[in-house]
This record gives structure tokens, sequence and C-alpha cells, in this order.
């Protein structure tokens, strides 16, 4: 695996570190991290010890090549995977007679998450990174540069929590401010319709931590082992 100096030392100066100080943190000698910024190649226990410091996996210092990975096809592991954790919360909310899905929670926390990671990365870089949500169901197929990818996934991921987290705190707000005279306009009868506010408004929380959990960290290290196959194949044919 080839590590970017630009991204090590983009890194290293984000974190506010000399070169010294991240060899202190890494446990690598000066000279190492001083020979790897100039371009030089990198053992994998060096690799390993400086995404450790950086609390990040390995490929994600990679260069930005144009790696091919992916010989395509349906995911069927995904697939199998996501409908089965699907289920199984499904069949949780079924035990008590609790209803599982709720539209307008559903589109805020998707709406929520692509509005922060707009800001973050500009809505172009959001769009595609939310788009790599079809390698659930269907594999990569010769594609390239799906490092550049990795630090993307984290934010969305950390933004899905967020998003979750701001709705569910708006809903519970509005539950408490809503007129004690109204009501609300559901099918499903709970014993308290300030009940039932708060069930919905908690379930952003859920459906955040789902996206998260349940399809775009799974995705993030499905890409990680991508690139890790790809390099130990590289390195078999060397």
């Amino acid at each position: 695996m080839t590590i970017s100096p630009e991204k090590l030392k983009k890194l290293r100066t984000h974190n506010g570190w000399s070169q010294e100080r991240l060899a202190d943190i890494s446990g690598l000698s000066l000279r190492t991290v001083q020979r790897i910024e100039t371009g030089a190649t990198a053992s994998l226990e060096t690799q390993l010890a400086l995404a450790n410091a950086f609390d990040i996996s390995p490929a994600e210092l990679m260069e930005d090549a144009e790696i091919e990975v992916g010989s395509g096809g349906i995911n069927w592991s995904g697939v199998a995977g996501l409908l089965l954790c699907i289920a199984l919360m499904f069949w949780q909310f079924y035990l008590p007679g609790a209803p599982f899905f709720d539209f307008i929670s559903f589109i805020l926390v998707i709406g929520l998450t692509l509005g922060m990671a707009a800001i973050s990365l500009g809505m172009e870089q959001a769009l595609a990174t939310l788009a790599l949500v079809r390698w659930v169901f269907l594999l990569p197929n010769s594609e390239t540069g799906l490092q550049k990818h990795l630090p993307n996934l984290n934010r969305i991921i950390y933004y899905c929590y967020s998003a979750g987290a701001i709705s569910a705190l708006v809903g519970i707000i509005a539950v408490l401010m809503y007129p004690a005279t109204a009501d609300f306009k559901l099918s499903y009868q709970p014993q308290s319709h300030v009940s039932m506010g708060y069930g919905i408004a908690l379930l952003t929380l859920l459906y955040g931590a789902m996206f998260a959990e349940l399809v775009f960290r799974p995705l993030k290290h499905q890409i990680e082992r991508l690139l890790i196959t790809h390099q130990a194949t590289k390195g078999n044919q060397a």
C-alpha cells in the first residue's frame, strides 16, 4: 500500500502535530516519519501505526491513484444482511403492536443528513457519497478512486446520528408544546397521544442509527476490504 505524503502531512497539520509529535504518538522514529512524508514506501506495520495514531483505517492514507477494484454482480450477502437486520427490528416493533415506519421521520433524517453533508462536502460530493448505497445491493465493477470516499463516509455516519438526534429533540419539544386539547391525526390509537408523540420523535433517532450502522459503516468497511484485498493480490503477483 502506498501512503500519500500529502494526506499524511494534511492529517498531521490538521491535528497541530509536528513530525516529532507524530513519531511519539505512532511509536515510529522521526526519520521514518520524515521519509514517508517525502514519498518513501511504508511497511504494513508502519501503515498500521500511522493509521492508529490518527484513528483512521490504513486505506484512508492511500494515494488517490486510479486503482480498479470489483468485478460487479449482485451483492447477495449485502441484500440478505440488510433484510435480516430490518426484519429483526420490525419484529421487535410487531411484538407490542407499535408502528415501525413513519414516512415523515424517515424523510427528515435523510434530508438533514444530506443537508449537513452538502454544507461540509459540497452537494456534488454529498450526492456521490450517498449514491454509494447502491453497493449494498450491487458489487462494485472496476471502480476507481474508492479510497477518496472513506473520509466522506465517516462524516456521513456522524451526520446520520446528528440528524436523528436533532429531529428527535425537535419532535419532543413539539410534543411538549402541543395544545392539550388538540388531537393527533393517526390511524394507530395509543394509550396516550403524548407517549405516541414521543415515540414518533424518537423514531428519527432510530432511523439515523440504522442508516449509520446498517448501511454506511458496513459500506465503509466493504470499501476498505476491497482496497486491502486488491493490495494483497497485487503484492502476491509482484
